[in-house]
C-alpha cells in the first residue's frame, strides 16, 4: 500500500535521534557512493565517495535537497526519490541518457528507508558507474564453489573494464589483494575441513566489509565495488569511481584487516588469523590488467615482508625490486638443481673447558660466475619464498651426510650435535620437514644429534602451530633451540609455551656485554633460561673479555669469531680434530 504524507511524517517522528546518528555515521564510513535522505528528501548522511562523485562538500549538504545543490541533474534523482517514497525501488541515469538509452557515466539506485514499523521514513541512494554495471553483465562469472565469490577470471575482467573506462579520464579504480598470513598451518593443525570453514568465513567478512547490507534488508547490492577469491588464501577487491584517495584506500584496508582478526569458532577451536594487504590506484603506469596484477602483488610482497597484519601501497620502486627478486629466485632454483649450495659450519664450544661440542650449519651459495655470494644478498629472498622449504630439507640431509663422514674419519666424539636453522615457512608448512626427518631416522641416524633452531619471534607468531610441530620433533628425538633469544615478542613467553633444550643469546647482546646495561640484560636472559632448565649458547663472541664475562655469569656455551669463522665440512673436521687432540682426546 502506498504511504500517505501524514503516514510518512508520523513514522519519521518514531525514528529517534540516536538511530539517525548511528545510521548517518555508518553511511559516512562506507567505501561506496551512498546517501541517506529524510521524507522531505533532505540529506541526512552521505559517504565520501558520494560527495566526491557529485562534487559536493560535507559542510554544505546536510539539511538541503540534492536538487538545490545540483540543478542540472537533481531532477533525475528527485524523481527516483519520489518513487522510493511510494515504497518502490527505482533506478535511472544520473545524467542525460545516450541515444540508445544507455547511461554514459553513472547509474542511480534509490530504495525506500523503512522505519521500525515498516513505514517509509526516507530513502537510501546508491550511485555506481555504468562501466562497472556493464562489466558485471559481460565478465565471465567464474564462481568459486567454496566461498560463493566470483573467481580470478571474473576479477581480471573487472580490472580490465575499469582500465578501459579510465582511458582519457582523470580517475581510476582502487584495487586490493588480501592474503591470509600463514594459512597453510590451519590445514595442518586443524584439518582441511576446518580450513575450508575458515575460508568461507573470511570470504563473508571481506564481502560484508565491502558490500554492507546493514542499513536495510531492502537495500540493493552495490555494484560500485567487487570482491573475488583469487587463490587458496587470497582475495581481490576493486572499488570504482569515484576514486578514493590513497589515505582513504589505506584506511579501508585497515578496516578489512580488523574484520579478519576477529576469532573464528570451528568446533571447539577459536582460530585467529591475520592478513596482509597490497593496494594501488590505477593510473598511467597501468595499461593492462597484467600490469595491475603485477604491481598489486609487488605491494603485497612488500606488506608481507614487513610482518603479519600489514598494509602497503604500491610504489614504482617495488616493481623494480620485485623484478630483481624474481630473477634471483630463478637463479636460486637453478642453484638447488645444479648443486651450487654448500653448508659451512661454525664451532660451538663449551666455555668451561674450551672444547668443541657442536656446530651451527650455515647455508652458502657458490655462484658459478660470482663465487661465494654473501648470505645477506640471498637468504632474505630465499626465506621469504616457498623455495626455502626444499632448500631447508636439503640442508638437513647434507648435514647428516657430513656428520656420517666425520664419524667415519674421526669417530663420533668429533662433534656431539649440529644446529640447523629452520625458517617460519618450514614450521607453517611442516609436512616436508617432518617427512625428511622421519626418512633420516629410518636410515639409522640418531636424530638426537640434530638441533633445530627457530627464532623467538617466529615461534611466538603462531604458538599453537609451533607447539604442534615441536611436539612432533620431540617425538622423533630432535633437540630444539630458540634462536635470537630476547629479541622477539617475549623471552619469558617463549620458554613458558615450549619445552626447549637450548636458547641462543643474540650477538647484539653479546657485543654490549662490557657496558653496564648490556651486562644486566644478558644476566636477566641467563636467569630466565636457567629457571627453565635450558642450556645457553652465546652468539657473536669476538673478544676474550666477552668470553670471560659469559663464563663467569654461568653461560655454558659460546660461538663467534674469537674461536673460528664458519668453514666448510672438510676444514671443520680438521679443526675439530685438532681441538680434540689438544684437549686430551675425550669429552
Amino acid at each position: 500500500m502506498t504511504s500517505t504524507p501524514s503516514t510518512i511524517k508520523s513514522a519519521q517522528v518514531e525514528a529517534t535521534a540516536s538511530d539517525r546518528d548511528r545510521i548517518a555515521s555508518f553511511i559516512s564510513d562506507l567505501p561506496v557512493a551512498a546517501a541517506l535522505f529524510d521524507a522531505d528528501l533532505r540529506y541526512l548522511a552521505a559517504s565520501p565517495a558520494w560527495l566526491a562523485g557529485f562534487d559536493l562538500s560535507v559542510e554544505t549538504v546536510f539539511g538541503l535537497r540534492h536538487q538545490d545543490l545540483d540543478p542540472d541533474n537533481g531532477a533525475v534523482l528527485t524523481a527516483l526519490q519520489q518513487s522510493a517514497l511510494g515504497g518502490e525501488a527505482a533506478e535511472g541515469c544520473a545524467n542525460a541518457a545516450a541515444a540508445d538509452g544507455a547511461c554514459p557515466e553513472r547509474i542511480l539506485r534509490v530504495s525506500p528507508w523503512h522505519g521500525p514499523d515498516g513505514s517509509v521514513i526516507g530513502v537510501v541512494a546508491i550511485a555506481r558507474d555504468a562501466w562497472l554495471a556493464a562489466a558485471n553483465e559481460s565478465a565471465p562469472e567464474s564462481v568459486d564453489a567454496l566461498t560463493g565469490l566470483p573467481g580470478r577470471d571474473a576479477f581480471i575482467g573487472q580490472v580490465r573494464a575499469a582500465l578501459v573506462a579510465a582511458e582519457g579520464a582523470r580517475r581510476g579504480a582502487a584495487v586490493f589483494v588480501v592474503n591470509l598470513d600463514n594459512f597453510r598451518g590451519i590445514n595442518g593443525l586443524y584439518g582441511v575441513r576446518a580450513g575450508d570453514n575458515v575460508l568461507r568465513t573470511i570470504g563473508k567478512r571481506v564481502r560484508a566489509g565491502v558490500r554492507s547490507r546493514l542499513l536495510s534488508s531492502r537495500l540493493p547490492r552495490s555494484e560500485g565495488d567487487y570482491v573475488a577469491r583469487l587463490g587458496a588464501d587470497e582475495f581481490g577487491i576493486l572499488i570504482g569511481n569515484p576514486t578514493p584517495s590513497a589515505a582513504a584506500a589505506e584506511s579501508f584496508a585497515q578496516r578489512i584487516l580488523k574484520l579478519i582478526e576477529e576469532p573464528i569458532v570451528v568446533g571447539d577451536h577459536r582460530i585467529r588469523l591475520t592478513a596482509s594487504v597490497g593496494f594501488l590506484i590505477t593510473g598511467a603506469p597501468h595499461a593492462s590488467e597484467d600490469e595491475v596484477l603485477r604491481d598489486l602483488h609487488a605491494a603485497l610482497h612488500d606488506a608481507k615482508s614487513r610482518g603479519p597484519n600489514n598494509v602497503q601501497a604500491w610504489r614504482p620502486a617495488l616493481t623494480r625490486t620485485t623484478g630483481h627478486r624474481f630473477t634471483l629466485l630463478d637463479q636460486l632454483r637453478r642453484a638447488l638443481e645444479d648443486g651450487e649450495f654448500a653448508v659451512h659450519y661454525q664451532p660451538i664450544l663449551r666455555l668451561g673447558d674450551r672444547r668443541i661440542v657442536g656446530a651451527e650449519a650455515l647455508l652458502r651459495w657458490n655462484h658459478p660466475s660470482d663465487g661465494l655470494v654473501s648470505p645477506a644478498a640471498f637468504l632474505p629472498i630465499l626465506e621469504d619464498s616457498s623455495l626455502i622449504v626444499p632448500v631447508g630439507c636439503w640442508v638437513i640431509r647434507e648435514v647428516v651426510r657430513q656428520m656420517r663422514i666425520w664419524q667415519m674419519l674421526y669417530g663420533r666424539d668429533i662433534v656431539e650435535w649440529v644446529s640447523i636453522n629452520v625458517s617460519p615457512r618450514q614450521f607453517n608448512d611442516p609436512g616436508l620437514l617432518l617427512s625428511t626427518l622421519t626418512e633420516i631416522e629410518r636410515s639409522g641416524f640418531s636424530l638426537d644429534r640434530l638441533k633445530i633452531e627457530i627464532t623467538e619471534s617466529a615461534a611466538m607468531r603462531n604458538p599453537n602451530m609451533t607447539r604442534s610441530v615441536l611436539d612432533e620433533l620431540r617425538e622423533l628425538g630432535v633437540r630444539v633451540a630458540i634462536d635470537d633469544f630476547g629479541t622477539g615478542y617475549s623471552a619469558l613467553g617463549a620458554l613458558r609455551h615450549y619445552a626447549v633444550d637450548t636458547i641462543k643469546i643474540d650477538s647484539g647482546f653479546t657485543s654490549r656485554l662490557e657496558t653496564d646495561d648490556g651486562s644486566e640484560l644478558v644476566m636477566a636472559l641467563l636467569r630466565i633460561a636457567q629457571a627453565y632448565g635450558a642450556e645457553v649458547v652465546a652468539e657473536g663472541i669476538e673478544t676474550a673479555a666477552q668470553r670471560d664475562i659469559l663464563e663467569a655469569r654461568g653461560c655454558g656455551f659460546g660461538q663467534g669469531f674469537l674461536f673460528a669463522k664458519p668453514m666448510d665440512g672438510s676444514f671443520f673436521g680438521a679443526y675439530a680434530l685438532t681441538h680434540l687432540v689438544q684437549n686430551g682426546g675425550a669429552h
